[in-house]
């Protein structure tokens, strides 16, 4: 899959949040779901690493459906924000894994990770309530 730079303008607003994002990903049976997640890593600028402590429903919706969109809100403004858009990779390499597990429990997460994944961001929008929002920021695609 082709994958797009996540921006600076993107992390900062990732840092200025603590970190937390929305995760929506999609059930077997076409069931949305919207979840808060820690982003625990940016990748290459590429990817956002994620856990999953506990086995919920974003845990097997990607097992089965790996589509996530990711949105980041500025809650000191109105409409500001971004959604990324891509698709989730498990992550098998021990050493991600292990330092994964170290972020979770530095947010407050007391529990080993049942899965470790990134996402492979494609595409980027605004969350801007605009027209300008409708056509990516950034794609891969293009």
């Amino acid at each position: 899959m082709a994958q797009a730079t996540i921006s600076e303008d993107v992390m900062r607003l990732i840092i200025k949040q603590g970190n937390v994002v929305l995760v929506g990903s999609v059930s077997p049976e076409g069931t949305p779901n919207i979840s808060p997640r820690y982003v625990l890593d940016v990748m290459g600028g590429e990817k956002l690493l994620f856990a999953d402590a506990f086995e919920n429903k974003t845990f097997h919706n990607i097992g089965s459906w790996p589509k996530v969109a990711v949105a980041v809100f500025d809650r000191d403004s109105e409409g500001g924000g971004y959604q990324l858009k891509g698709s989730a990779e498990i992550v098998s390499d021990p050493e991600v894994i292990k330092r994964a597990g170290q972020k979770l429990r530095e947010f407050g997460i007391n529990a080993e990770p049942k899965r470790v994944w990134l996402l492979r961001v494609a595409e980027t929008f605004s969350l801007e309530p605009s027209a300008r929002s409708r056509a990516p920021i950034s794609s891969a695609y293009r």
